[in-house]
């Protein structure tokens, strides 16, 4: 499988190009259908599961319940120390999204929350789910280490930042001797998207700028939404879009993109659904997708694209530029 390596002075750890999402593990009396998921994706060489305390809390009776069951999963095999695990804090509460939470008490409530659900004493990777960039890095970054220096975390993240916030607090902690970023996260398909599009002002999208930054400093991402909710493998099967998160993507632009999509399925025989993963694995940069599935022919599905790459010439083709 196609993998990056994130190395520390205190840890090294090796993240796949298809990481497990769980926003969709909602309910808490669901063990069965999730357990059997989780243990698939094992048995088909993934090993790194993203959640986030925030995870579900949308959902009647869904609080928690993502981390929850990946505890419960954990301890149930015994395959802590074999599983790459990310969880995120400091997301603002649906409520409220003005009202940041990346203060200290915050970020430590999330911090210790998580890892109690999760039946575990430390997260590989901890992301900050959103920014608030009325906090200075300098306020947020010692925090973060001391997580780091407390063996909380083994490695620091951020979702949903700039590449501009990102390189002002890494400066801060390389210049202060704290643990700098070492990954991001952030909303990036074949499909284009932007905050726009999507209705919400606190997600970064790819974009050319970005692209830019992520190229030249080969700084490795976590990329959500991956298969854009959908769009390429429900519009190929000729599905109408009646709910906005398969209609956010269809635009002019997009559209063409899913008929370069379809014929490069039709060629190749991968699924139209697997195309798009395949599109990020074949980026200048690491990019690990981080999928979701309910169904295990889904799963199966998308594990082909784990060694999946494609060349220059078949990048510009799906990217519709020649």
């Amino acid at each position: 499988m196609i993998s990056c390596v994130l190395k520390n002075s205190k840890s090294e750890i090796v993240i796949p190009a298809l990481t497990y999402g769980t926003a969709n593990f909602d309910r808490h009396d669901n063990d069965e259908d999730y357990f059997e998921l989780l243990d698939k994706y094992i048995e088909l060489g993934g090993w790194c599961i993203d959640t986030a305390r925030s995870y579900c809390n949308w959902v009647e009776g869904g609080r928690n319940a993502s981390e929850t069951v990946i505890g419960r999963w954990l301890a149930s095999r015994g395959c802590r120390e074999k599983v790459v695990l990310v969880t995120k804090g400091g997301h603002p509460t649906y409520d409220d999204w003005e009202q940041h939470r990346l203060d200290r008490a915050s970020l430590e409530s999330d911090l210790n929350e998580s890892l109690s659900f999760l039946k575990t004493d430390y997260v590989d990777i901890y992301f900050l789910h959103r920014d608030c960039t009325d906090v200075p890095v300098e306020e947020i970054m010692p925090i973060l280490n001391d997580f780091y220096e407390q063996g909380k975390i083994r490695f620091i993240g951020v979702s949903n930042w700039t590449t501009a916030r990102i390189e002002e607090a890494n400066e801060f902690a390389l210049a202060t001797g704290m643990e700098p970023i070492r990954i991001s996260q952030i909303n990036y398909s074949l499909a284009h998207a932007s905050s726009d599009i999507l209705g919400d002002d606190t997600l970064v999208c790819m974009d050319t700028r970005e692209f830019a930054w992520y190229k030249k400093n080969n700084f490795p991402i976590m990329a959500f939404s991956p298969q854009a909710k959908g769009f390429f493998a429900k519009f190929a099967k000729g599905d109408t879009a009646n709910n906005l998160p398969e209609s956010q993507y269809a635009s002019t632009a997009n559209l063409a993109r899913l008929a370069r999509v379809k014929k490069i399925s039709e060629q190749t025989g991968m699924a139209p659904a697997v195309v798009p993963l395949g599109y990020l694995n074949s980026q200048p940069f690491f990019v690990s997708s981080v999928f979701a599935c309910t169904k295990l022919w889904q799963l199966e599905e998308d594990m082909a694209a784990q060694d999946l790459r494609y060349d220059e010439k078949t990048l510009a083709f799906l990217e519709n530029i020649i």
